[in-house]
């Protein structure tokens, strides 16, 4: 969400934010909170140690299990480096595999993988963690979309867009006062490869679709 020239030589932050900034860089300036990602590393010390141990199975004995990606994930554990959101996410989505987690490292890659991931302790984290980093984000990100003239505020992750961009359709289930909707958004992939216009473009389409589902709602009541 970029800062943009208002018709008064004023600038505002989004499409509706308010005029009120003198400069360009100004509006970054007093919005740079916005594009700042945090970095955690407060996991528990178990997880550490279920990396470590995976680790020096792996020097000791050799193995051929997992990826460069689960190797480079057990040694950031292992080093208690801190990790962004997105690398998080991937260590929860690996509770997938937690149905081989007792395979022992001499027989399979089941165990060895999932302690190289955290264990259940690093899984179990992330998962947590995932979720009050997203709260937090939506709540950092009210403050540049609330205002009066929204009946609804909806924010499209980085996740969303991508499925949107490589599939063209997206679910989305939304609660408003109490009744749950089930909104499918999609999107024209081979149009988005002509004229590739940005996320901000698909941004603002959607919101002025979904603007138009709560109207819709509201006056059905």
């Amino acid at each position: 969400m970029p800062c943009y020239e208002c018709e008064e030589g004023k600038w505002r932050f989004g499409q509706t934010g308010n005029c009120q900034y003198d400069s360009k860089s100004e509006c970054e300036t007093a919005n740079k909170d916005y594009y700042a990602e945090e970095t955690y590393n407060d996991y528990p010390q178990e997880a550490t140690n279920n990396a470590k141990r995976a680790i020096k199975y792996k020097k000791e004995n050799g193995s051929d299990c997992g990826t460069i990606i689960g190797w480079t994930r057990a040694g950031q554990l292992a080093r208690r480096e801190k990790l962004s959101r997105d690398t998080i996410a991937r260590m929860a989505s690996f509770k997938r595999h937690q149905q081989h987690k007792d395979v022992p490292y001499d027989e399979g890659c089941g165990g060895i993988m999932w302690d190289a991931w955290g264990g259940t302790s690093g899984v179990e984290w992330a998962i947590r963690k995932l979720e009050q980093i997203d709260k937090k984000n939506m709540d950092k990100k009210k403050k540049y979309y609330s205002g009066e003239e929204h009946d609804h505020h909806f924010h499209f992750t980085k996740e969303m867009m991508q499925i949107l961009h490589s599939e063209g359709e997206l679910e989305v289930n939304v609660e408003e006062d109490n009744k749950e909707m089930l909104i499918l958004f999609t999107y024209d992939i081979q149009e988005m490869e002509e004229d590739n216009t940005g996320d901000e473009n698909v941004k603002d389409t959607f919101q002025d679709y979904f603007d138009e589902v709560i109207k819709n709602i509201k006056h059905s009541k």
